[in-house]
């Protein structure tokens, strides 16, 4: 016989006996259902393995195929043949997994963006907590006119005049006196550089 009508012979009595199948199961025969599955899983298994590449996986897909199929089995009514039904729903299942994979994977990302951001933040928190700790105690080296007169400007607002105002000095000499903390509180701030940097790169963005 020729192997073409050889394999045309052998699909037609294959669907045939899967409809009798069909019919079993829908009057939920679980004999005709082993039969079925028997049949079917470890084609089916194939397969799906050759579009995931994990035999777990592809084994998993293929029960869900199988348990999908008992449970809807009363109004279980395959459009074609039951052969192109299971491999149509085997590839459904696989479809569904791999945007689930694509899902799952974009979601860890994302988890990943954002425990990088709150790292970040909670490391920023510290260096702004720290160099705020590092000013105060600058400050504190400072000559007791020269804190006082940073301390009015800088921590209390008051202008140049203002301070000249209160302390009943010059307003060169508060220049003077400014111009005397800030080059203090560089030399002593220096290590801290790139903190302040930061720090200010953040409160522009």
């Amino acid at each position: 016989m020729d192997k073409c009508l050889e394999t045309m012979v052998k699909a037609s009595s294959a669907d045939a006996t899967d409809s009798k199948l069909v019919e079993r199961i829908r009057a939920g025969d679980e004999v005709a259902f082993e039969l079925l599955f028997r049949s079917y899983y470890p084609r089916l298994c194939r397969f799906t393995l050759r579009l995931i590449r994990d035999c777990s996986d592809a084994e998993q897909l293929v029960q869900d195929v199988f348990l999908n199929v008992w449970e809807m089995r009363e109004s279980w009514s395959p459009r074609g043949t039951v052969r192109s039904y299971l491999y149509r729903a085997a590839k459904n299942q696989v479809l569904n997994y791999l945007k689930h994979r694509r899902v799952v994977g974009r979601v860890e990302e994302l988890e990943g963006q954002h425990a990088e951001i709150a790292r970040a933040s909670l490391q920023e928190d510290y260096e702004r907590k720290e160099l705020t700790v590092a000013v105060q105690q600058a400050i504190e080296l400072l000559p007791p006119r020269c804190k006082l007169v940073f301390a009015l400007h800088r921590q209390e607002g008051l202008t140049y005049s203002e301070i000249a105002d209160v302390l009943e000095i010059s307003v060169k000499t508060v220049e003077t006196q400014i111009g005397r903390a800030l080059s203090v509180l560089r030399k002593v701030l220096r290590p801290y550089l790139a903190v302040v940097m930061t720090l200010m790169h953040s409160l522009q963005s």
